[in-house]
């Protein structure tokens, strides 16, 4: 398919892919032939490949609305964004220059502050920012580098150069995004993407992470990736770059500050932090100190720094420099710091606080825009309070001139650049749309270095001065070529290179192995419900053979009210109604407004799987994130259809199974390991303590059909048939559901499994006493195994109730309960309580 023809002269709209003499440019009428090479069909299987591999691995770009929902996946455009090689030079040189000018600046500020002192730079758009951390001045880190990771955001002009729009010094993202997109269209077109000579990325990453890791002398440090946590745009990507460069992903409350040092709150107790590379916004880094409404931070963070106990990445308050009030500074700084031209210019900006720029803002406010010195705005992200002066009204521009003249040094001017525009993948063609393109530049030994690649964004419409990620536009891979082979390194050992041999998994931070618990037991929970639903949907289709009567419904929705499923009064109409009105009442647990239904608890397993994902492999994970995603599809259309409804529980079981299959035979036997089993243990004893309290304490359990459902729900019913040859009887049953430990899905066998888990656990070795977790399992170990199962099953009181094996489920559902409680303070107490042991439970 010729996707070149019709472009071979320049007509105004493809402005990145042609050239005003030759036409399309040589490397993109090469990338656009080998592409033509394939037929429509061909394209679009490839295109619907990169949108599959994109939401498997569940790359979000987190945006909120007022109901607190996040609902965008990551956009990517499958055309990237080619650069040659001689533009790329130009390119990677400025912004080096541009790292070191702004490094120099920064450390200035906090340190001898001849800049402001000389009047290079103004005080206001110092002192007066809040990124400026008063607290930090004459802290400066070790080799001088404030800033060790950066981000320019840059664009083409229609006079073809190259301007500098924003710089993102306090904690840019984006940088693992780009490496997704990589990751994606390399696999999508993996012959174009090795035949054109794309610069890999791999080397970048390893320069950061080899930096950092020089940056502390030491050959073997404790770095960590703080995080805000989950509830960040970014979060996604934070999760995304710890896994790939190794470092433990942690929030605020996972670290503390003792004898101004940072500790790792793990399991195996406090280990000593050495730096902290941080997504974090300064002035958040430390309640003590800086803002003293945080919780994001780590009350004492600046005490440490101070005492050089600890290195944070940026420096706290390297944000100082990212007001674009500052770029009409840049050019004067420049020279008189490095005595050199700054190669790549910054957009036009005039700050108001000098008297002639400010006269002429006023005087040329019809194209410009004004904005005020300190918010987070830039091209990339318009903000109402903005003064645009073509969209204007005569009221406005009054407002904003009289504004200016009262507090001009506030505000600044800046020139609307008109975007060049790339071209996008839309309805089945080429078309142009404007495009902005965020490099990464970050410390290496005594200089810099610049990702040979980067993150370009497109808009939707055609509005060439707008492009923004919260506004849901997309992103493209950008392709930086070369005019020789490039290397395939990647981050893995070199062959020659000796690695000390070690056993890892036990400095586990205590958020981490809570969620890792509790991901195990929603996990189990979500398998567990699926069983009793569909075997509530096989009786009312009047499929399950000899069970399905009037009795075995009640004992089923009154297991539903028991786990929270149905209310009891809710309950109790539908059974007093007849099959029809508890059909209505088991559809509605398949709608998305169900606060107690089954797509609330499978969001819930999700939720909790992305607040580890750095410690799950990809399979588990898309897993997961393809259960969750496709069940939200066809939910939809489940209704009252029985096989529909039918369908989709097999199909969540077999996925949850497949999970399950994962975590066993992939994870290594690690404390994270045996945490997640821990939960799923728990979990299922709990369900099968109030399962056989529900239909075996009472009455004639098999006249009732009640044996049969307990070895259907117990997922035991093969083993029974397998080993009794007769009908079922209620002492062959609680033998094998209960103490059968040869049965995988016994409570016997889950008690010795949780036994032999806390055997593992951190525990003070020279105590005479056993942990109260270990004592209370002993226990309920002793219990099980010498329970008479032929007398507990037969002794009854006159209304028929077995009293003993009663209060023997009671004593075993406790007991598991308050072993549940006794982990949670021991290991996970400085976690705030965001979850909950009832059937849905609170999201963690």
């Amino acid at each position: 398919m010729p996707l070149t023809a019709g472009y071979s002269t320049v007509d105004g709209v493809f402005d990145e892919m042609m050239d005003a003499n030759t036409g399309i440019r040589s490397h993109w009428n090469n990338f656009l032939g080998e592409l033509g090479r394939f037929s429509s069909p061909a394209l679009r299987r490839f295109w619907e490949t990169a949108e599959r591999l994109v939401q498997e691995n569940g790359t979000t770009y987190n945006v909120y609305d007022e109901t607190g929902n996040s609902a965008r996946p990551w956009r990517m455009d499958p055309i990237p964004f080619l650069v040659d090689a001689a533009e790329w030079q130009h390119i990677e040189s400025g912004l080096i220059q541009r790292a070191r000018l702004l490094n120099a600046i920064v450390s200035d500020i906090y340190g001898e502050r001849k800049l402001l002192s000389g009047g290079l730079l103004p005080a206001p758009l110092v002192l007066g920012s809040p990124n400026f951390l008063r607290p930090l001045h004459g802290i400066q880190p070790p080799g001088g580098v404030h800033l060790n990771f950066m981000a320019f955001d840059i664009a083409r002009a229609a006079d073809k150069r190259w301007w500098v729009l924003s710089d993102r010094t306090q904690a840019p993202s984006g940088a693992g995004y780009a490496l997704e997109n990589r990751i994606v269209l390399a696999r999508t077109l993996p012959d174009i993407f090795r035949d054109a000579q794309v610069h890999r990325l791999a080397g970048f990453f390893q320069a950061l992470s080899d930096n950092l890791i020089a940056q502390t002398g030491k050959e073997e440090p404790l770095i960590v990736l703080l995080t805000p946590g989950p509830h960040n745009e970014t979060f996604f990507e934070h999760a995304y770059l710890a896994r790939y460069l190794g470092f433990p992903l942690v929030e605020g409350a996972d670290l503390t500050v003792r004898d101004s040092k940072v500790y790792l709150k793990t399991l195996n107790g406090l280990k000593l932090v050495d730096l902290i590379f941080r997504r974090v916004d300064g002035d958040f880094c430390d309640p003590l100190e800086l803002r003293t409404d945080s919780v994001l931070g780590v009350a004492g963070l600046v005490a440490a720094v101070r005492a050089r106990n600890v290195i944070v990445a940026n420096s706290l308050g390297s944000g100082v420099v990212e007001s674009q009030a500052l770029m009409s500074f840049f050019p004067g700084l420049c020279k008189e710091l490095m005595g050199e031209d700054l190669q790549l210019p910054s957009l036009a900006t005039w700050w108001c606080g000098q008297e002639s720029e400010r006269k002429f803002v006023t005087e040329n406010l019809s194209r410009l825009i004004v904005r005020p010195n300190f918010e987070k705005n830039s091209i990339l992200n318009n903000n109402v309070d903005s003064f645009d002066g073509a969209t204007a009204s005569d009221s406005l521009r009054n407002e904003t001139i009289n504004r200016l003249n009262r507090r001009g040094y506030d505000y600044y001017g800046q020139e609307m650049l008109k975007l060049s525009t790339a071209p996008v993948w839309m309805d089945g063609a080429l078309q142009p749309r404007p495009m902005v393109l965020r490099v990464y530049v970050c410390a290496d030994g005594d200089g810099y270095r610049v990702m040979p690649g980067g993150l370009t964004r497109i808009t939707d419409g055609l509005d060439s001065r707008a492009v923004s990620m919260q506004q849901g536009d997309a992103s493209k891979d950008t392709w930086v070529l070369s005019d020789h082979p490039v290397s395939t390194y990647s981050r893995l050992a070199m062959a020659d290179q000796t690695l000390a041999l070690r056993r890892s998994g036990s400095d586990l931070p205590s958020r981490v192995a809570d969620n890792l618990f509790w991901l195990g037991r929603y996990a189990e929970r979500s398998e567990n419900s699926v069983r009793l639903l569909r075997s509530m949907i096989l009786r009312l289709a009047g499929e399950a053979g000899s069970g399905d009567d009037p009795q075995t419904l009640t004992h089923l929705t009154n297991v539903l009210v028991d786990f929270g499923y149905m209310r009891r009064q809710s309950a109790r109409k539908a059974v007093a109604g007849g099959i029809r009105a508890v059909e209505r009442e088991v559809a509605s647990l398949f709608e998305h407004d169900s606060p107690n239904g089954l797509l609330v608890l499978l969001n819930n397993l999700q939720r909790t799987a992305s607040l580890v994902r750095e410690r799950l492999s990809a399979d588990s994970w898309r897993i997961l994130n393809g259960l969750q995603r496709r069940v939200i599809g066809r939910a939809k259309e489940v209704n009252l259809n029985t096989d529909d409804a039918l369908a989709l529980l097999n199909f969540i079981l077999e996925n949850l199974a497949a999970f399950s299959g994962m975590q066993m035979e992939n994870m290594t036997r690690s404390l994270g390991w045996r945490l997640l089993d821990c939960g799923r243990r728990i979990e299922r004893s709990r369900h099968l303590a109030k399962l056989i309290h529900e239909l075996a304490v009472d009455g004639d359990p098999a006249a009732e059909g009640g044996l049969d459902l307990m070895l259907e729900l117990g997922d035991s019913s093969m083993t029974y048939r397998t080993r009794y040859l007769s009908s079922v009887q209620l002492p062959a049953v609680i033998d094998l559901l209960l103490v059968d430990e040869s049965n995988p899905r016994s409570v016997a066998f889950q008690l010795a499994e949780l036994e032999e888990h806390m055997m593992t656990f951190p525990h003070d070795r020279e105590s005479a006493t056993l942990p109260r977790e270990r004592h209370l399992i002993a226990s309920l170990r002793s219990m099980v195994k010498l329970m008479d199962v032929h007398k507990i099953c037969s002794q009854t009181n006159r209304r028929g109730k077995r009293v003993e094996l009663a209060h023997l489920l009671e004593r075993l559902e406790s007991q598991i309960n308050e072993i549940s409680e006794v982990l949670g303070r021991k290991y996970f107490s400085h976690v705030l309580p965001t979850r909950s042991s009832s059937f849905v439970g609170l999201m963690p």
